[in-house]
């Protein structure tokens, strides 16, 4: 998944050169906005198809550069996370305990590399963005015969895999969730196709560093950590003003 990823992003990168060779001498004249604020979903090589959401707002600060707040939920996996069925067609994580929630706020600032022609090419801009992450260490549950639904525990001899009918909601022990702090770095490429004065739609692919204060206990009998690199890719819309 990493190395898929990767290749696309150089890909994209290389395509969007191709096609703002000549954009950077006539740009759009619309280029005017002040504020930009766009919603996106993204997928990462540490989180499922919809790895997490995010809200980002900016302003200009220069021709060419903008500074953005952002707000990024997320859900990290374990790279041993294997879903496994059930007799009842449900299904379950065996030797999951923990799921791992972060909210991550970010303050960053974007370069705009090469500007869009008029009715053609793609706007590309660089960015960077960081800043501290509130991890939710969330228990997982399991639902058990006789409608129990407990947190998966390795030692627990009734949480063998033929006693598992599946599992229970992420919502369902999120009141019992242990705080872990932490902090998060990006670097990415945004690459904007239709986007007009009023209106915004682009892809980002890119980086990720996430580290916390300790290990995550996400599969109790495997190699857990406490710092999480990943490469992702994003879409995002939004409107400007």
């Amino acid at each position: 998944m990493l190395r898929t990823i990767t290749k696309t992003f150089i890909i994209l990168i290389f395509l969007g050169s191709l096609t703002t060779v000549n954009a950077q001498e006539s740009a759009y004249p619309d280029e005017q906005y002040e504020r930009e604020s766009i919603f996106g979903a993204f997928n990462s090589t540490n989180g499922g198809i919809i790895s997490g959401v995010f809200y980002r707002t900016s302003r200009k600060i220069g021709k060419n550069s903008l500074a953005h707040y952002a707000i990024n939920i997320v859900n990290t996996k374990h790279p041993r996370e294997s879903r496994e069925p059930t007799f009842s067609g449900n299904s379950f994580i065996f030797g999951k305990s923990n799921y791992l929630f972060s909210i991550r706020p970010q303050y960053g600032q974007e370069k705009i590399l090469f500007k869009k022609a008029p009715q053609q090419g793609v706007r590309i801009a660089g960015l960077i963005a960081g800043g501290p992450s509130i991890g939710l260490e969330t228990p997982y549950f399991i639902e058990l015969q006789g409608g129990r639904r407990e947190q998966y525990d390795p030692d627990n001899l009734d949480h063998n895999r033929n006693a598992i009918f599946g599992s229970a909601s992420p919502f369902r022990g999120l009141f019992q969730s242990q705080l872990v702090l932490g902090f998060n770095l990006k670097a990415a490429l945004t690459f904007e196709t239709n986007s007009t004065k009023n209106r915004v739609f682009g892809f980002e692919a890119g980086f990720n560093l996430e580290s916390f204060s300790r290990k995550i206990e996400i599969l109790p009998k495997a190699e857990n950590k406490g710092t999480f690199v990943s490469a992702f890719i994003a879409v995002y819309f939004g409107k400007r003003r």
